[in-house]
């Protein structure tokens, strides 16, 4: 029997569970209803042990009361507990608990805007907190979340940024499903938007002298944040030379650099794919960045850089007058730092496959989209390209193709032509041949491959010929060309030869058929 117990204003009631562990468990105010829960618990308990419930369908039962907020958090410190970093599980957290928030009513201006004030932050925060708290799991369905993005969209928000939303909330109900609180995944079938339609952030490269410019502006400016001239200086010459992204940068300590190498490791917590990375470094970069980092505590970041590197970076480029923005609308922020090392790479002329294991990419369609070269870049590239222009008639041309000089087709096209001479004046045997040309022409006649004509005698082609008539250099030969053999030393009707097709006389016409003199 369950025992109740009142504690204040509230009864609590006490029962066995399936498991056969006491448990307390909160009331109300009202004792019979406390008792009708006791009841209800111990009867629950006594169907589990009977095996009459699955305690997986009682256990997803009990995650449905729960408010939503709750799962969310067990969700944020599981993907710590995996590995990933507080700024992702944060960040991703955030975005489905906002997305969460807009399938419940609220607009997203005011619960995700980056202009708001710290005053409407603290109202946004409040706002989706509240929401959230009022969410369950059963509310997680592919209409309703489907709908919440088209509200996103609808914002003028980008289809990269509901991309993003939709990764979150699909990576928590899958989450969630294999956990036990959902029976399934209910958000299979959520569809996404083509970001390649809808490109509101495309960046830029910039030209060698304009980044060696940004460097030594940087250098030689003031702290921002945290981070003096010069660590920004060597921040940017890393970023640009290994294409670390700027969350990678943050995560480098002392111990991090192999100065023998020399090269940089970034561990696998802090990279993109998961996996540890060690880049190489260029030993002009290594030899100004040892000194330095010899400056810094061990354990401790190397460069303390500010929350969002994009303000960083926009204050160097406004000292060194190079816009952040261009007049084609294409961004250099510090992850365009990461596209300057596959377009210096790719002028310098490295292998594709060698660029695409530098940047750490999974095809080279991806590396492709990192390579940007300059237009002025690619019209020198065109300027560089032969012209491919026709020849026409000029000598050398005609030379070369054997059309112009003693026997070109003019001279041949007019015999009585001025250029035409005569052997006798010429001391020659005839006009020059050339050497390439020579061996095709005909050795008699006029050139055409006929003999001169004579009124007085048929011409060769005129002869009648005969049946069966050999020429006069193939007669005395056989059938195969060979010299007729003598009937000495030989067998009647047979030659010196091992085709049976000679030695069976029947099987060919009696003219083809050897004739032994």
């Amino acid at each position: 029997m369950a025992s109740l117990r009142k504690r204040g204003k509230v009864w609590y009631y006490r029962f066995v569970d399936a498991d056969g562990v006491k448990r307390t468990v909160k009331g109300c105010s009202d004792r019979r209803a406390t008792e009708d829960m006791a009841r209800d618990a111990e009867t629950q308990a006594a169907r589990i042990r009977a095996g009459l419930v699955d305690a997986k369908d009682l256990a997803r039962r009990e995650h449905q009361a729960r408010p939503l907020s709750e799962h969310l958090d067990a969700w944020r410190d599981a993907m710590l507990h995996e590995g990933n970093t507080q700024k992702h599980a944060d960040q991703t957290a955030d975005r489905v608990r906002r997305l969460i928030a807009v399938m419940n009513g609220a607009r997203p201006d005011d619960i995700d805007g980056k202009t708001m004030t710290r005053k409407e932050q603290a109202a946004a925060r409040e706002t989706i907190a509240r929401l959230v708290a009022k969410a369950r799991l059963a509310d997680l369905g592919t209409e309703r979340v489907q709908a919440a993005l088209a509200t996103f969209r609808d914002a003028k928000r980008s289809a990269q940024t509901c991309n993003h939303y939709r990764a979150g909330i699909r990576a928590f109900a899958r989450w969630a499903w294999t956990t036990g609180r959902l029976r399934e995944n209910p958000l299979i079938g959520l569809a996404g938007y083509n970001a390649k339609e809808d490109r509101r952030h495309d960046r830029r490269t910039l030209s060698l002298d304009e980044l060696t410019l940004l460097i030594e502006v940087a250098e030689r400016g003031p702290d921002f944040r945290g981070m003096t001239g010069p660590a920004r200086a060597l921040c940017y010459r890393l970023a640009a030379s290994t294409g670390l992204r700027y969350s990678e940068i943050a995560s480098i300590r002392p111990a991090s650099f192999d100065w023998k190498a020399p090269s940089v490791t970034v561990e696998a917590a802090y990279t993109k794919n998961g996996d540890p990375a060690t880049l190489p470094i260029p030993s002009g970069l290594a030899g100004d960045l040892r000194p330095y980092a010899a400056t810094i505590a061990p354990g401790t970041p190397v460069f303390p850089l500010p929350e969002k590197g994009a303000a960083m970076l926009r204050a160097d480029l406004k000292a060194a007058e190079i816009p952040y923005e261009d007049a084609s609308g294409l961004f250099f922020d510090f992850h365009a730092l990461r596209c300057q090392t596959a377009t210096l790479a790719d002028a310098a002329g490295v292998s594709p496959r060698v660029v695409q294991k530098l940047m750490r990419h999974s095809s080279l369609e991806l590396t492709g989209r990192y390579t940007k070269p300059r237009a002025v870049d690619i019209e020198a590239a065109a300027s560089m390209l032969p012209s491919l222009k026709p020849s026409g008639d000029r000598p050398e041309a005609l030379e070369k193709t054997g059309t112009d000089g003693p026997i070109g087709h003019r001279q041949m096209s007019d015999p009585a032509g001025p250029e035409r001479q005569d052997p006798e004046e010429s001391g020659s045997e005839g006009p020059s041949i050339s050497k390439d040309f020579g061996p095709h022409l005909a050795t008699g006649g006029t050139g055409n491959g006929r003999e001169l004509p004579d009124a007085g005698v048929m011409s060769r082609s005129n002869v009648p010929a005969l049946t069966n008539e050999k020429p006069p250099v193939y007669r005395g030969l056989d059938a195969s060309g060979r010299l007729q053999s003598s009937a000495a030393g030989n067998t009647p009707e047979r030659i010196r030869t091992s085709n049976l097709r000679f030695r069976r006389p029947m099987l060919y016409p009696i003219e083809l058929r050897v004739q032994v003199v």
